[in-house]
């Protein structure tokens, strides 16, 4: 049986999700931001995570702040940017050993969330914006990030592929930003977002582990409650709720999109859509589709593209169930370029004629099911949760989604089959395109 999250607030501002559990020997906290995936902040956005882990005005040295953590029996801290469906995220981590097995260590939980709130709450700044140092270096490391994504051509053609698909949407946005909206962003600019982030965003602190939840409450009242903002109030609540999936924005009609680059691989991606998604009943049946089409070493991409016509370094797929959208990808000859696409289109259709084997069905609910059970040992799997059920006011747990899909039909995954349809095919390939590769392209932009 699930353990069951206890909510409260500290002011109008601070949301706390706490799951007392004796299953993990350290308390693991997760704080998050969120707002709307907009092209013109996410780049902004992106940068704050790792601006505010810089320094503190306690410990304004990132070496400084660190040590800090890690004289409390080796707490740890972290900061990520994230895109959840339509939402961007600024998200802090922070695991701390339970003072329960510590008995010389009273306090310690309570001196982990004072330091932890002063990394959101309390950076170090200079003349009204963040320290020019500081900034200058990380927007030098933001660069990077962003320009460093071409040398992974599986991570780049899966970006691109998603920016192809999904433009002018908020999903089509770059979760790390842009590098031409780096050039000039200033330390005042930067903290100014930084700063309207903190004020019109609620912040939701998920608290996992064998913590007294009435002990965290108090601890979090006394640490956050310095910083709110008494002027805080939530007017777009019901903007953080996502229902449905995402319908087609263009002409129900696939595009070819050809990019060209100093590669020997070629990659070839494709987009999907369905009319299915996280928040609705057929979702569970959605996940074993996507099972099915390419999630394990027995589905159909790995074994009739890769097996048994040799035509792939790879095939596989992946959901993106907040969008309701599916991601294929492989890594071919590049003169394999359309029997590689032939075969992978008749998957799709194979799966919407109801060309599923008992053996497929029952493969794929079996490794779904490990995999919900392995990411129940993660202590972040159940604040995941929490946090898609205020996104899409649909609450499941990993037990439910077990129990949900151990119960998937092939009827069911045939239903869903006839929802998806090819949305873009996007093929990074050599310098050396035909004239026919070349018209195409054209076509596409």
């Amino acid at each position: 049986m699930d353990a069951a999250w206890i909510n409260d607030r500290v002011g109008n501002q601070v949301h706390l999700h706490i799951l007392p559990t004796e299953k993990y020997k350290m308390v693991s906290v997760l704080a998050q931001f969120e707002c709307a995936l907009e092209r013109a902040r996410a780049t902004k956005i992106a940068l704050l995570p790792q601006m505010l882990m810089r320094g503190t005005v306690r410990y304004p040295e990132p070496t400084a702040l660190i040590r800090a953590f890690d004289e409390l029996y080796g707490a740890a801290i972290g900061a990520r940017v994230n895109k959840h469906g339509d939402r961007q995220t600024v998200e802090f981590t922070m695991q701390v050993p339970h003072e329960g097995f510590l008995p010389e260590a009273e306090g310690l939980f309570a001196s982990a969330m004072q330091l932890f709130a002063e990394v959101i709450f309390a950076p170090k700044t200079e003349e009204g914006g963040f320290q020019k140092s500081d900034f200058a270096a990380e927007i030098t490391l933001q660069r990077q990030r962003i320009e460093n994504l071409v040398n992974d051509k599986i991570a780049y053609a899966g970006e691109r592929c998603i920016q192809e698909m999904c433009k002018g949407e908020p999903y089509g946005v770059a979760r790390l930003g842009y590098v031409e909206d780096l050039v000039n962003l200033t330390p005042k600019e930067l903290y100014t977002e930084y700063q309207q982030l903190i004020h019109s965003s609620a912040l939701h602190i998920y608290m996992v582990g064998p913590i007294d939840a009435a002990y965290a409450q108090e601890t979090c009242q006394r640490e956050f409650s310095r910083f709110l903002h008494a002027d805080f109030t939530e007017q777009n609540i019901g903007a953080n709720i996502l229902v449905g999936a995402t319908r087609h924005k263009r002409d129900m009609h696939e595009r070819l999109i050809v990019e060209q680059m100093d590669v020997n691989q070629g990659k070839l991606n494709l987009g999907l859509r369905s009319t299915t998604s996280y928040a609705e009943d057929d979702y569970p049946a959605l996940v074993v589709y996507n099972g099915i089409l390419g999630g394990f070493p027995h589905s159909k991409l790995f074994v009739n593209v890769r097996e048994k016509a040799s035509l792939a370094y790879y095939a596989s797929s992946r959901l993106e169930g907040l969008k309701g959208l599916l991601f294929i990808q492989s890594g071919i000859q590049i003169s394999h370029f359309e029997r590689t696409k032939a075969i992978i289109e008749q998957q799709i259709e194979d799966l919407n004629n109801g060309l599923i084997s008992d053996e497929e069905l029952v493969y794929t609910k079996k490794g779904l099911v490990n995999q919900y059970l392995q990411s129940d040992d993660q202590p972040f799997t159940g604040a995941v949760l929490q946090m898609y059920s205020r996104f899409t006011g649909r609450e499941r747990s990993v037990s439910e989604l077990i129990e949900a899909v151990q119960k998937v039909t092939k009827e069911d995954v045939i239903r869903v089959a006839r929802g998806v349809t090819i949305d873009t095919i996007y093929f990074l390939r050599d310098k050396e395109a035909s004239q026919d590769e070349k018209t195409a392209v054209s076509a596409a932009k």
